[in-house]
């Protein structure tokens, strides 16, 4: 669980204290100097305090007389909105993670329904509909880059939001992301028990990119670190290189024998690696195991089917619906990072059992 910034601590009491009528309109609020010294904290922190308060409506600011409580506006007999936004980055037909299965039962027994939209229908012009329409928004992020600066304006404009999949620092959200790290080192620590040295990990896109990626790439790391293990290699995809391209550099590796086991990103990678090592010529497990990451359900399609981590996708859509209902139906609801633990499941492409 991250711990929460000490300004968004002064925040959330003071908006609190505002909601709860403990301030009532055009009442003083303690001063920057009172503050800092109530919370311990340095004048900054309290005058950024301060200032998000300001921004988001709760006080005016006269200069030289102090901050003082605005007329918060109330939701004033409108109806209620119920439809909840799931932004999803991917179309079905490829193995995107049933997220959305959770998701219903998450709003089973409530008054909300649910809206499920891909990226390519969605961005910042859209956001005047998102606010005036929804009640929230579930948001699973492409990468950190491209979604940035919705997920800001999303923030800004106080949008209840949960965040699948991915963590953005500076972005006050409750997110929901698989134990990526130890799914890494999992699936390494099995392929060095299975006997094989040389392991090499696969991303498609530069590790720093996308922070699941990296975590896995991290409990890889580890896992090397802790068995002893210097040999390790990273096939990092380039700017403008395609997937093809991308696949048959590692492909050139395995008919070299530089490599005997790898730990990939994620199945769809790993399914086409698989393709194009069979179509190489190249043996399954017995030239090189392979171990994908999320468990779609082309992974059991395949021959050999696909060793992987499993993510539990109906869990995170069931949690973040209900984070998402928290933050909907509560004036100051409290920001978080959960974890939900992977399974390691072993199929045909890695050797059966371990140091066999």
């Amino acid at each position: 669980m991250k711990k929460k910034p000490l300004y968004q601590v002064i925040l959330n009491d003071i908006k609190k204290d505002i909601l709860d009528g403990l301030y009532q309109v055009n009442d003083q609020i303690p001063t920057e100097l009172e503050l800092s010294e109530k919370y311990d904290v340095s004048r900054i922190t309290s005058k950024r305090a301060l200032a998000e308060l300001e921004n988001e409506g709760y006080i005016y600011r006269l200069r030289g007389k102090g901050s003082f409580v605005k007329e918060v506006v109330k939701q004033n007999g409108s109806p209620k909105k119920q439809d909840i936004l799931f932004i999803m980055p991917f179309p079905k037909d490829i193995g995107f993670g049933n997220y959305t299965q959770g998701i219903f039962q998450g709003i089973e027994e409530t008054s909300y329904r649910l809206v499920v939209q891909s990226h390519e229908n969605i961005n910042v012009d859209t956001l005047p509909q998102i606010i005036e329409h929804y009640a929230g928004v579930i948001f699973y992020p492409i990468n950190k880059g491209s979604d940035l600066e919705l997920l800001y304006s999303l923030y800004l404009n106080h949008v209840p939001t949960v965040i699948l999949d991915k963590e953005y620092e500076g972005i006050d959200f409750t997110t929901i992301v698989s134990d990526n790290k130890q799914g890494g080192y999992e699936a390494t620590k099995y392929l060095l028990e299975s006997g094989l040295e040389k392991i090499g990990f696969v991303s498609s896109q530069p590790i720093m990119d996308i922070s699941t990626v990296r975590e896995r790439y991290l409990g890889y790391l580890k896992a090397l670190h802790d068995a002893g293990n210097k040999d390790k290699t990273l096939y990092q995809g380039k700017s403008g290189q395609t997937t093809e391209q991308f696949i048959d550099k590692i492909v050139a590796s395995v008919k070299k024998k530089e490599i005997e086991g790898l730990v990939v990103e994620n199945d769809i990678i790993a399914i086409s690696l698989i393709n194009s090592l069979k179509q190489a010529g190249i043996s399954i497990p017995e030239e090189i195991s392979i171990v994908g990451f999320d468990n779609i359900q082309a992974s059991e399609l395949i021959e050999p089917k696909l060793t992987t981590v499993a993510q539990n996708f109906n869990q995170m859509g069931y949690l973040a619906c209900q984070k998402l209902i928290e933050q909907i139906e509560k004036p100051y609801p409290q920001s978080d990072t959960i974890v939900v633990a992977v399974d390691f499941i072993e199929r045909g492409t890695t050797k059966k059992g371990r140091n066999e």
